[in-house]
This record gives C-alpha cells, sequence and structure tokens, in this order.
C-alpha cells in the first residue's frame, strides 16, 4: 500500500507484513512466509516516529534469529526507513533512519532497542539524502544510496571492520583468510585487509565464478574453491608460511581447515556459521590445535552491547577509505515488498553477494 503521497498516520489503516508461517526445514521455502496487514495505531505517543520502509537487508544469519521465533512472528530483519511523522526529537520528520523494524513496509517506534538488537539511528549526512536506486541490479557502486546503510556502510561494514581491525589487527605482510569472501562482510574484510593494512589475502568462495570475482575487484591474492579444492591442502600451498589471521563466515569444517594451517599465536575472529544454519553438520573444534599453536579465537557480534555503540567511526572510516577509491562494493536489489521471501532464499540457493529489496 502506498500511502507517501497522502497523510502517513491515517487512522486506522493498515500496512503489510510477512509473517513465519511454518517452522523453517532446512532451506527455507516460500510456503514458509505469509503477508499480512496489521492496523496501526491511531495517535503517535510521545517519543514515538512512524517510518516508512524503503529497503530491506536479507542475510543468512537471519534465519537462525527467526528459528527462535514463535510461528506468527514477523519476520526480523533491517531496514533503511524515512521518518513521516514524530514526536521524538531524535528522529525528525524527513530524516533516512537506520533499523531493526523486520518486514514491515510501515513502523511506529520509539528508537529504543534490545541488548542484542541492532541500534535505531539517523543515517550519517553523507547517506542521508534522496539518492535511491532504480535498478534491479547494480555492480559497480560509483555513488551512494540510501540502502549502503544496510551494506558497506552499515551492519556488513561494521562487521567486517570491527572483525577485521579490532579483533583480529592484522600487520602488513600478514598472511589473513576470508571464508565467504564473496558475501555481504566477506567482500568488505577482504578489502580492509588488501587495501588498507597490506597484507596477503586468500579468500575462499563457493565458486571459481565468485573466486575470480573476488580477485578482480577487490584485490585478493588468491581464491580457493571449497567445491572442487581440500582448503586444506590448498593453503598449505598458497601460504606456505602459514595463516596469521582468519576471518570466519562459515565455521564447519572449512575453518576446521583453516586452523590447521594457522601459525603459533595465530588470531579468529568469528563472524558467522552459514555452514549450520539450514541444519548441516556441526564440525568438531579442533581444540589440539588452538592449544599447541596458542591462537585467540574471539566471537563478536557488532549487533551486542560490546559493539552496537561504537558503530559510527567505523561508519566514517569506511566512508573515507571507498571516497579515496580504496573500498568497492557491490549490491543486488530486488524491487518490491513482495519479492523478501524470495531474496532470503536466493541466499542459500545462490550464495550472493549483499542483498536488499526495494
Amino acid at each position: 500500500m502506498d500511502l507517501a503521497s497522502c497523510c502517513p498516520l491515517m487512522r486506522g489503516w493498515q500496512a503489510r507484513v510477512w509473517v513465519i508461517k511454518k517452522r523453517f526445514e532446512g532451506v527455507p521455502k516460500l510456503s514458509d512466509f505469509e503477508i499480512k496487514t496489521e492496523t496501526m495505531a491511531s495517535e503517535l505517543k510521545e517519543g514515538e516516529f512512524l517510518a516508512e520502509a524503503l529497503y530491506f537487508s536479507v542475510d543468512p544469519s537471519m534465519k537462525a534469529t527467526a528459528d527462535k521465533l514463535k510461528v506468527g512472528s514477523v519476520m526480523p530483519g533491517l531496514q533503511v526507513a524515512k521518518v513521516h511523522e514524530s514526536k521524538n526529537k531524535d528522529f525528525p520528520v524527513g530524516v533516512y533512519i537506520h533499523g531493526y523494524f523486520g518486514w514491515r513496509e510501515w513502523t511506529i517506534n520509539n528508537g529504543k532497542t534490545k541488548d542484542n538488537q541492532a541500534l535505531t539511528y539517523v543515517l550519517p549526512s553523507f547517506l542521508n539524502s534522496e539518492n535511491r536506486r532504480d535498478d534491479t541490479e547494480s555492480l559497480n557502486v560509483n555513488h551512494l544510496c540510501v540502502s549502503h546503510g544496510l551494506g558497506m556502510l552499515g551492519i556488513s561494514g561494521v562487521a567486517a571492520y570491527v572483525g577485521m581491525l579490532e579483533v583480529l589487527k592484522p600487520k602488513p605482510n600478514d598472511v589473513v583468510v576470508v571464508s565467504s569472501a564473496a558475501g555481504a562482510v566477506g567482500h568488505i574484510a577482504v578489502q580492509i585487509a588488501k587495501k588498507v593494512v597490506g597484507c596477503k589475502v586468500i579468500g575462499i568462495t563457493s565458486g571459481k565464478k565468485k573466486g575470480s570475482w573476488c580477485q578482480h575487484y577487490l584485490g585478493m591474492d588468491y581464491h580457493i574453491n571449497y567445491m572442487t579444492q581440500d582448503v586444506k591442502s590448498e593453503l598449505s600451498v598458497v601460504a606456505p608460511e602459514g595463516v596469521d589471521c582468519y576471518f570466519d563466515n562459515v565455521g564447519g569444517d572449512i575453518s576446521n581447515a583453516v586452523i590447521a594451517n594457522m601459525n603459533q599465536y595465530g588470531k579468529v575472529a568469528m563472524c558467522g556459521l552459514t555452514s549450520e544454519y539450514c541444519g548441516g553438520k556441526r564440525a568438531t573444534i579442533n581444540q589440539w590445535q588452538i592449544l599447541k599453536e596458542q591462537l585467540l579465537v574471539e566471537g563478536f557480534c557488532v549487533s551486542g552491547l560490546r559493539w552496537k555503540h561504537k558503530w559510527m567511526k567505523p561508519i566514517e572510516d569506511l566512508h573515507k577509505w571507498w571516497a579515496k577509491g580504496k573500498l568497492w562494493t557491490s549490491e543486488s536489489v530486488l524491487l518490491g515488498f513482495s519479492r523478501c521471501p524470495e531474496a532470503f532464499i536466493k541466499l542459500f540457493e545462490q550464495g550472493q553477494c549483499p542483498s536488499a529489496i526495494q
């Protein structure tokens, strides 16, 4: 329902939401989702604002979050939205905001979040503009769009920044491995390690095409296709000196293979477990290797209390590096609120790069 041209807070109007219809069994299916309407409050309370969704993000980790919710709950997720009415001075009318509002077209919110949820905040000035995507697929991004508030200059970029620079802290010429190197977080992590720090970077991908893409556009030194190559043996060939830092987006057997090639005092930043989101076999942790090489293994979540109030510096630095040509990004954008489930399912079927729905 397009209400942008009329008074947004009409008395008793309804807005569409996507809810979880059935529990996911393995890879999510279209039949697991259902679109419904909900009646909005007739008036804003003090401290609340009304926002219209412009872009929704889709990410594999959303499945793990959804698995914990009751059937009938609104599908969780981040969005970039525009404020239309407000009784909250921190979120005035007309600004673009980032929020964990789920798959809903309109949201009434007060800006407060739970401890484990990403912050609701006004997008920085370099993103707060009318720039909107009008194409369904955008490759090389030469201008900023508010949709970047969900990707390179949002949670994906912040996760790459924190994992690489705050957790791993690699030094120039260190050997860094990034799994899911073509993913939303991985493709930013690769560039930070290579173009900002100056490391030797090896990316692990699920196909030759994506590996070639990473080398051509991201500057990665080597790529390993885990579908056709043995990760453990290939690493010993392309990095005979051993691995110093590992940015882990997948977990499972791939991560064990990397850990087996790590140098003494190496570091592992655990950002995601995509190998397990759809019921994959949980790998046995190579504790002996961790002990023998005295590895530091640290899990982190940028939407948690430790990091959620520290997003602005990473976003500002990422924007600076983008402006200097050190960062490149790609987005796949699907048009239409009705395509949210389709875009989400594609992540598991194709392992695509960062995606958004407009």
